[in-house]
């Protein structure tokens, strides 16, 4: 509620688009199970593969997929749950839900490039490619709970 909003008769306040605690995280499971679920094949396609193909013990993959699973759920429990707690808390006003979509497609995508490139990793544009599978596990989380949102000053579903 913006200050100001209190003296206005229910009708005059502006609608805005309010996740519950369900839909919050119902989307945040969606996007880091999707998200998780693909960088465990791309490391277990690259790194067993390739143990696979040598003949050598393929042992260490299951120890590289458990990282993946722990830092991955950490990682996005730490800041893309933050992140994602501020974006939609900002975007109350907006009731697009398109434009939803699309903020958490864009600022997740950007938010973890930055992320990355102050961890070492580089400020290559081209580094966007990888960190645009965050925005998009995302994007298609908060598309998930599109109707699931709830209007402050209605007891039901935002009209699309």
């Amino acid at each position: 509620m913006v200050l100001g909003d209190a003296g206005q008769p229910q009708a005059v306040r502006p609608r805005r688009v309010v996740l519950d605690a369900y839909a919050f995280i119902k989307g945040w499971l969606i996007a880091t199970s999707l998200w998780v679920g693909i960088l465990l094949i791309f490391v277990a396609a690259g790194y067993g593969v390739a143990a696979g193909r040598d003949g050598t013990d393929g042992g260490h993959v299951w120890g590289l997929l458990g990282l993946v699973i722990f830092y991955g759920f950490g990682v996005s429990l730490v800041f893309a749950a933050p992140l994602a707690w501020v974006l939609s808390y900002l975007l109350r006003p907006v009731r697009n839900q398109k434009i939803h979509i699309g903020a958490f497609f864009a600022v997740p995508t950007l938010a973890f490039w930055l992320l990355g490139s102050v961890l070492g990793l580089g400020w290559q544009p081209l580094l966007l490619i990888p960190w645009a599978t965050v925005g998009a596990a995302a994007a298609i989380g908060r598309w998930a709970i599109r109707r699931d949102v709830l209007s402050e000053t209605s007891a039901g579903p935002p009209a699309a």
